[in-house]
């Protein structure tokens, strides 16, 4: 299959990214702890081997007021492609190699009788030639005295850009739809196994109009270590997007392995550090001749968290969390890249 990207077409990693995101969404309460809500300001940096650079800013508040809870996001990212000049895709959408996507989220929350949580959530992103618009809704419960919780998750996703063509090896015109439409439905088990064990399973069907019905299933545990003040996280993703392919779509039949390994460790009462690995392998079968092409990466990164205390704070007695992480990023095509990101959140 004809790649429009260098390395791997932008609408093919969201594909890949989705089973991850779905599972860790599912089920997840805001990060507001013993306050009524939080202010962080984050900044996050990428450079790759094939000439990107992509720099975000970050404001994030969460509001919390009884059993209500108000989530608000704003982004800010600037990417520069050097390479754009030989990436027809780039040339032809965007006609430079810079660009600026500003990006909005909301997340609102209601827990009843602190067993069940419900959630809506919303999101756009735009750069002024591509725009994302994300809806969802979704619910979780508690049962079994509090060791059992299941969740139900619905996202709705629209993509609009301007039309584009390729030609496939079989000299067929391939033209991704203006826009593009998906659904998603997630249903998720989170058991709580023993005092210190904790037990995870998610299975997400996602409908789109220029896909085959892609299935993911997400199977994970965490293991808290006492006497190490540590825990392991490790969790396994299956990614399955077969079927037929119409000339709406821009690569193929796509099945993926995610494995996910994760040591969170703690140093004294107010740092955590999580040091990561993950493992990605996909096999993507081209629409024209059925030829395979074998994908896979390795990701490592190292995350800290800091509490410092309302003593020791500059924000008129406010406690503070500062957080840093780095990641490294290696493909089996050659790819390389860095990030790093730095954040700072106020509780009030």
């Amino acid at each position: 299959m004809a790649k429009i990207y260098g390395h791997r077409p932008l609408l093919a990693r969201c594909l890949a990214a989705v089973a991850p995101v779905c599972a860790m969404v599912s089920g997840t309460a805001l990060a507001v702890v013993d306050s009524s809500g939080s202010l962080k300001q984050s900044v996050s940096g990428y450079r790759d081997s094939a000439g990107q650079e992509r720099s975000k800013l970050g404001l994030d508040a969460n509001i919390k007021l009884g059993s209500s809870s108000l989530s608000l996001g704003l982004t800010r990212e600037r990417i520069v492609d050097q390479a754009w000049q030989e990436n027809k895709y780039l040339k032809e959408l965007y006609g430079q190699g810079e660009r600026i996507n500003d990006g909005l989220n909301l997340l609102a929350g209601y827990t009843v009788a602190k067993l069940t949580d419900i959630r809506v959530a919303a999101s756009y992103s735009s750069d002024d030639v591509v725009e994302t618009q994300v809806a969802g809704a979704g619910a979780s419960q508690w049962m079994l005295h509090e060791t059992l919780q299941a969740s139900l998750d619905l996202t709705r996703t629209m993509v609009s850009r301007p039309g584009y063509e390729i030609l496939d090896y079989d000299a067929t015109v391939l033209a991704a739809p203006p826009r593009m439409d998906s659904t998603a439905v997630s249903a998720g088990l989170r058991h709580l196994s023993t005092p210190t064990t904790m037990t995870l399973a998610t299975v997400t069907l996602s409908s789109s109009n220029d896909r085959p019905l892609a299935r993911y299933y997400h199977l994970g545990v965490r293991q808290y270590v006492p006497f190490l003040s540590g825990a392991i996280h490790a969790a396994a993703y299956r990614g399955l997007n077969r079927g037929g392919l119409s000339t709406a779509t821009l690569y193929g039949e796509v099945d993926s392995w995610t494995g996910d390994l994760a040591w969170v460790q703690e140093a004294g009462t107010a740092t955590q550090i999580r040091i990561g690995w993950r493992v990605y392998q996909e096999k993507e079968v081209g629409r024209a001749y059925g030829d395979v092409t074998q994908f896979g990466s390795d990701l490592w990164s190292v995350n800290l968290v800091h509490e410092i205390s309302a003593g020791n704070s500059l924000l008129a007695g406010r406690p503070l969390s500062l957080e840093t992480g780095f990641a490294r990023y290696m493909s089996n095509e050659g790819l390389t890249a860095t990030t790093a990101n730095f954040g700072l959140a106020g509780k009030f």
